[in-house]
């Protein structure tokens, strides 16, 4: 049964990976909900925490890839974020998505953080943006908690 679990983890994992690009790529204004922070705080709060904090680093590298960052920064970030929510399982929806608000928030006011020169844009503009991708993160989160507690015709359909 943990094997396949396990299985359907990873192929979650894939068909995120899979949104995340379509969206990077093809989005008109270059700001996207980071579908992968998403996933792996719902993976981390259904108590999967060794196996988020593998698909951490996986993701960070995969998401500076797509974002043309410091290759390496996003795994931190990510690595950071899943680490501190692991030691508690969150249930509530609005600690879920206060949660998703302030994490989504914090990850892109580190994201424009350039090696050796600071940051790349003002404070305004950082603070501006940060706010918009917490809030496309946070709908985002809303429409994955609504589809969790839907009631599917399917058994098991998501991982609880």
């Amino acid at each position: 049964m943990e094997k396949k679990k396990t299985i359907r983890i990873f192929e979650i994992f894939l068909v995120v990976v899979g949104i995340q690009t379509i969206f990077s790529i093809y989005f008109f204004y270059h700001i996207v909900p980071c579908f992968l922070l998403i996933f792996l705080l719902n993976l981390v709060w259904d108590g999967e925490s060794e196996i988020s904090l593998f698909l951490a680093f996986i993701s960070g590298i995969i998401y500076d890839t797509l974002v043309k960052s410091i290759l390496g920064l996003s795994s931190a970030i990510f690595l950071i974020i899943v680490y501190i929510n692991s030691f508690y399982r969150v249930s509530s929806f609005f600690i879920r998505n206060l949660l998703v608000f302030i994490f989504s928030m914090i990850y892109f006011i580190i994201l424009p953080l350039k090696a050796g020169e600071g940051f790349m844009w003002t404070k305004e503009v950082i603070i501006k943006y940060s706010l918009i991708f917490a809030f496309m993160n946070l709908a985002v989160e809303y429409l994955v908690y609504a589809g969790k507690i839907l009631k599917w015709k399917r058994k098991n359909f998501f991982i609880t």
